[in-house]
């Protein structure tokens, strides 16, 4: 009788390493970001609805409260991007220090690869975060600008 030969082959983007404290830490940041980020989306409504801008028309101190959370806003954002190059710099140096321990010669190719992969999916999910947060800070930039042109 004849044996078919199969093979089997791996799809090594399947595999799922363990997540380092490190990476943990940073998830967990960018969850905190993003639920401050809701947090003033939605203080913001409550004080003035999304289609009834216009009772907060004669309200001086909404208008500094709204410049006071596009500043804050911006320095989250300015945050997200610092608290990335910290997390790509830490993990960048245990890489090296790890491909540097190793015993053998020529370094595997794979385990830079899922370095690599690693670092990309970092920072896109610092970008999809600072991108949630830039539009919020655009939100509150129109909500200035529509009250600075509302006729009293």
């Amino acid at each position: 009788m004849l044996q078919e030969s199969t093979s089997t082959t791996w799809d090594l983007r399947a595999i799922d390493f363990a997540r380092s404290t490190s990476t943990k830490v940073y998830i967990l940041f960018l969850l905190a970001v993003c639920i401050v980020g809701s947090v003033k989306l939605v203080r913001m409504w409550w004080a003035a609805p999304p289609f009834r801008l216009s009772q907060k028309r004669s309200s001086p101190a909404y208008l500094q409260w709204l410049e006071s959370e596009n500043t804050s806003l911006r320095r989250w954002i300015g945050f997200v991007f610092l608290w990335w190059g910290m997390f790509a710099s830490v993990n960048l140096q245990d890489v090296c220090n790890g491909l540097l321990n190793i015993q053998v010669k020529v370094i595997n190719r794979l385990l830079i690869v899922y370095e690599i992969r690693d670092f990309s999916t970092a920072l896109t999910a610092a970008l999809l975060v600072v991108l949630f947060l830039y539009l919020i800070q655009w939100h509150v930039q129109n909500r200035m600008e529509r009250l600075h042109h509302m006729p009293d």
